[in-house]
């Protein structure tokens, strides 16, 4: 889960660079994820519902490019 939210927070700032109004709702996924990473301590992202707290919002970021292919 460490790895697929640093990977969220180059792909973040990715997106902030090229049009932070159009990708405002990935961005917000990625900030929500970091917060809840922050909350439950990143060094126990490997417990189960730890981990569900952060994955969820990073797997609405990637429903939202399903939903958005121009994004």
């Amino acid at each position: 889960m460490t790895r697929k939210l640093a990977a969220a927070v180059v792909v973040r700032t990715e997106m902030q660079e090229t049009d932070p109004d159009l990708y405002a709702v990935p961005i917000g996924y990625v900030n929500q994820a970091e917060r809840q990473a922050d909350h439950y301590g990143r060094d126990n992202l490997g417990a189960k519902g730890n981990s569900l707290a952060v994955s969820l919002p990073l797997q609405r970021m990637a429903a939202w490019f399903r939903e958005h292919p121009e994004g």
